[in-house]
């Protein structure tokens, strides 16, 4: 499931608030969220968890909770290149799709369909 939620700045111009990859594994017919890529690049700085927020991360859903709420930043501690514009966050989204793809789908079981 992807979602995207854009806020109006001015007449013309829009910024994006959140955009949120949440991969469920189905086996049968139950559904489970195994992993969310997330980022929230309006989060203020100094909001709390911002500096993980603000560019993509993961949760770790599978892990359950109080850990499927942890903030994973894959910038690391210099969010603002890929913060610079939209093509640079875009980029940096994608390589944290890339990563998913590479790392966790592939450790799926054959049989078992994903919803993206």
């Amino acid at each position: 499931m992807y979602f995207e939620f854009w806020r109006l700045k001015t007449q013309t111009r829009f910024s994006l608030e959140q955009a949120y990859l949440n991969i469920y594994q189905r086996v049968g017919s139950d559904e489970r969220e195994i992993v969310c890529l997330h980022c929230d690049p309006l989060t203020a700085p100094n909001a709390e968890h911002g500096r993980y927020k603000r560019g993509p991360h993961i949760h770790m859903s599978t892990a359950g909770s109080p850990f499927d709420k942890a903030h994973i930043a894959l910038s690391g501690p210099n969010i603002e290149p890929a913060l610079r514009s939209m093509a640079t966050l875009h980029s940096a989204f994608a390589w944290g799709i890339e990563m998913i793809r590479d790392e966790i789908l592939t450790l799926l079981d054959a049989r078992t369909v994903v919803s993206v």
